[in-house]
C-alpha cells in the first residue's frame, strides 16, 4: 500500500480507536542498562546512530519524568514528520512547508532556516496557502521533507553539513553561521523516479522518505516512487563532496534484472548499516499494482556498500522473505517499512530486527556463515532467530514505526489495522483482520522473541526511542506523549498533545524534542522541546519564537502522574503535613 493511502486512513481510525479498550498484559522483567559507550547527549542521525538502535543516555529519571513540561514550541508553515537532530545547541529539522530549519535548543529561536525547491507533484507550492488548505490535503504523504537529516562532522575535505531528502532531491548544507558571500547549500542533487529522463517535478511524485546513513564518503539513501506508475523506486550511494550518485540497486525489476518502472521496489524504510559485514539493511515496499510483483517487493535487503566490487560480485548480499509474502497473496498489504535494527545479542550473535506489516517481529542473524537459500529471490537468505506475530497487519497496521534496541530487548509500537481495505480481500475470514488491532505497544526480550509486556493504546507511526530505563513515544492516533516503564511497560507520564506525533522523540540530556502535525487536523505544526520544570528557561507558557505561546492544551503546569503524586503522599506522611 502506497503511503499515502495509509495516510487516508488516519482521521477515520481516530473515533474508533479512543473508543477501543484492551486490557494491558505485562510481564515481569526489567530494563537495561544503557551501553556504557554512549556519553553524548548528541542525536546526530536518525536512531541516533546509522545501526539504528534508537537508544539514548539521559539524566531524566522516572521521577524527574513526572514535570516535564514545553520549554518551548518552534511553530513552522506546515506538519513536521521527520525527527528532529540534535547536535550541540542546535535541533535541525524539515517540514512540509518546504524549508529547513536550525532551532537552538534551548530557546527554540530560529538560528537560520533553508527554503527547498518546489516539487508541485508532491505538495502545491507553500506560497499563498492557507490553513483550510492544509486541511483538506487528506491524501498527501507529506511535503517536501519528510526524510530525518544526518549531521556529518568537518573534515579537512568538507565543513560541517546536513545531509537529507526533500522530495527527490538529496541536500547537503553547511550549519552555523557562515562568512558573508558563504551559501548555506553545499550541494544538491536530484534522484528522481526515471533517472535517466529529464527531472519532471510537477508530474514526478518520487521521493527520497529515508534518512540517509552517511558511511565515510558515501551517503545512503532509499527512494521511493509511492506506488506511481511510470517511475520506479532504487537504492543508491551518492558521493558526500559532490552529491554524484557513485552506484544504484535497481529494486523495481523482474527475474532477471530488467527494470520494470511499475511503481514499485519503493525504499522507504532508512537504512540501517551492519558494520561487521559493510552492508546496508533496509526494507521495500509492495507491489500490489501488478498481478505479478517483482521478486525484491516486501523483502527485506542487505546490500554491500564498497565503491567497488569483484566482478560478478552481487551488491545484494542476502534477501530475507516473511512466510506470509512467500505465500504471494497479492492483496494483503506488507510492505517492510519500519527501520530495522543492528547490534548484538548478549552471548555476541550479530542481531538484525525489523517489524512488517503482516504484525511480525523479524530477528534475523545476518553472517554469511549462517545464510541459506531464499527460494523466492534464489539469494542467500539469512538465519531467522525468531518471529514473534501479535497482530493481523494490513494497509495501515503491523509494524510501520521503526523499534528501540537497547541489546537484550525490543521496544515496539504497531499501527492501526486493516482499515482502508475489506477483510475479504486479504485471508478472507480470519477473526483477526480488524480495522483496529489492539494491543499495540510492545517489548520483546532480543534473544527469544518472547513477549515481555504489551499495552493498548500505542498505535503510532513514528519510532519509539529508550532512555534511562523507560519508553518514550509521541503517538499519531492518541495524540499523547507516553512515558513508560521499559521493564513493565506501565505508564510512567501520559501527557495530552494538541496534535499527532509522526516524528519519534529524541533525548537529549535532559530534554526531549519531537515534531507534530499531519494532514488532516488544524492543530500546531512545529516542534516541542520539553525538559524537568525546574530548568525551564522561561516559566511555562511562554517560549517559541518571538514569544510564541505554548499551545493551551498544554501551558501552564503540567498535570503531575501517579509516581509523583505517590512522593507527596510519603512526604506528607513523613512530615505530617496535611492535604
Amino acid at each position: 500500500m502506497s503511503r499515502a493511502r495509509r495516510r487516508t486512513t488516519i482521521a477515520v481510525a481516530l473515533a474508533a480507536l479512543l473508543g477501543a479498550t484492551v486490557p494491558a498484559v505485562v510481564a515481569t522483567g526489567s530494563a537495561t542498562a544503557q551501553p556504557a559507550s554512549r556519553a553524548s547527549t548528541d542525536w546526530p542521525t536518525y536512531g541516533r546512530s546509522d545501526q539504528r538502535d534508537f537508544v539514548a543516555p539521559t539524566t531524566l529519571t522516572p521521577l524527574s519524568v513526572q514535570t516535564l513540561a514545553p520549554k518551548w514550541f518552534f511553530s513552522t508553515g506546515d506538519a513536521v514528520t521527520a525527527q528532529p537532530i540534535v547536535v550541540g545547541s542546535t535541533v535541525y529539522v524539515g517540514s512540509w512547508d518546504g524549508n529547513f530549519y536550525a532551532i537552538d535548543s534551548a530557546t527554540g529561536t530560529l538560528q537560520w532556516k533553508f527554503g527547498l525547491d518546489q516539487q508541485p507533484a508532491i505538495f502545491p507550492p507553500s506560497t499563498g496557502r492557507t490553513p483550510a488548505d492544509l486541511q483538506q490535503d487528506t491524501t498527501s504523504d507529506g511535503g517536501l521533507v519528510t526524510s530525518t537529516a544526518a549531521f556529518v562532522p568537518a573534515t579537512s575535505k568538507h565543513p560541517d553539513l546536513v545531509v537529507f531528502g526533500g522530495g527527490f532531491t538529496l541536500y547537503a548544507l553547511r550549519t552555523g553561521a557562515l562568512p558573508a558571500g558563504v551559501s548555506r547549500l553545499y550541494w544538491k542533487h536530484v534522484y528522481s523516479g526515471l533517472p535517466e529522463a529529464p527531472p519532471d517535478p510537477a508530474a514526478d511524485s518520487t521521493r527520497i522518505f529515508a534518512s540517509p546513513a552517511v558511511v565515510g564518503d558515501q551517503v545512503l539513501f532509499g527512494v521511493s516512487t509511492d506506488g506511481e506508475s511510470g517511475h520506479r523506486g532504487y537504492f543508491s550511494s551518492a558521493d558526500l563532496l559532490t552529491g554524484n550518485e557513485n552506484w544504484r540497486v535497481e529494486t523495481d525489476v523482474d527475474q532477471t534484472g530488467a527494470i520494470l518502472n511499475n511503481g514499485c521496489g519503493g525504499v522507504w524504510a532508512s537504512p540501517t548499516i551492519d558494520d561487521a559485514d559493510n552492508l546496508a539493511v533496509f526494507g521495500i515496499s509492495d507491489c500490489n499494482s501488478v498481478a505479478s510483483p517483482a521478486p525484491f517487493a516486501e523483502r527485506l535487503l542487505g546490500v554491500r556498500i564498497n565503491k567497488k566490487l569483484p566482478i560478478g560480485t552481487s551488491r545484494v548480499a542476502w534477501a530475507f522473505t516473511p512466510p506470509r509474502v512467500a505465500q504471494g497473496d497479492v492483496a494483503c498489504d506488507f510492505d517492510f517499512g519500519a527501520t530495522a535494527n543492528y547490534g548484538h545479542l548478549p552471548n555476541g550473535t550479530p542481531f538484525v530486527g525489523a517489524g512488517n506489516k503482516d504484525g511480525t517481529f523479524y530477528a534475523l542473524d545476518p553472517r554469511p556463515a549462517k545464510a541459506t537459500l531464499d527460494p523466492t529471490t534464489g539469494l542467500p537468505g539469512p538465519h531467522l532467530l525468531w518471529a514473534t506475530n501479535v497482530v493481523f497487519g494490513g494497509p495501515a497496521g503491523g509494524f510501520i514505526a521503526p523499534s528501540a534496541f537497547d541489546g537484550q530487548n525490543v521496544y515496539a509500537s504497531t499501527a492501526i489495522g486493516d482499515f482502508g481495505v475489506p477483510p475479504s480481500q486479504c485471508e478472507p475470514g480470519n477473526p483477526r483482520d480488524l480495522p483496529v488491532q489492539e494491543p499495540s505497544g510492545y517489548s520483546f526480550n532480543a534473544s527469544s522473541g518472547a513477549t515481555r509486556w504489551s499495552q493498548p493504546n500505542s498505535q503510532d507511526f513514528g519510532a519509539v526511542s529508550e532512555a534511562g530505563g523507560m519508553t518514550f513515544s509521541a503517538t499519531a492516533i492518541s495524540n499523547q506523549l507516553q512515558i513508560r516503564d521499559a521493564g513493565t511497560g506501565l505508564p510512567l507520564r501520559i501527557i495530552p498533545l494538541p496534535a499527532p506525533s509522526n516524528s519519534g522523540v529524541v533525548v537529549s540530556g535532559d530534554s526531549i524534542y519531537f515534531g507534530t502535525g499531519g494532514p488532516q487536523q488544524g492543530s500546531p505544526d512545529g516542534v516541542y522541546g520539553f525538559s524537568p520544570l525546574g530548568s525551564l528557561p522561561n516559566p511555562p507558557g511562554v517560549g517559541g519564537v518571538g514569544g510564541l505561546p505554548t499551545p493551551p492544551s498544554v501551558t501552564g503546569l503540567p498535570v503531575l502522574g501517579p509516581l509523583l503524586s505517590s512522593l507527596f503522599a510519603v512526604l506528607k506522611s513523613l512530615l505530617g503535613l496535611g492535604s
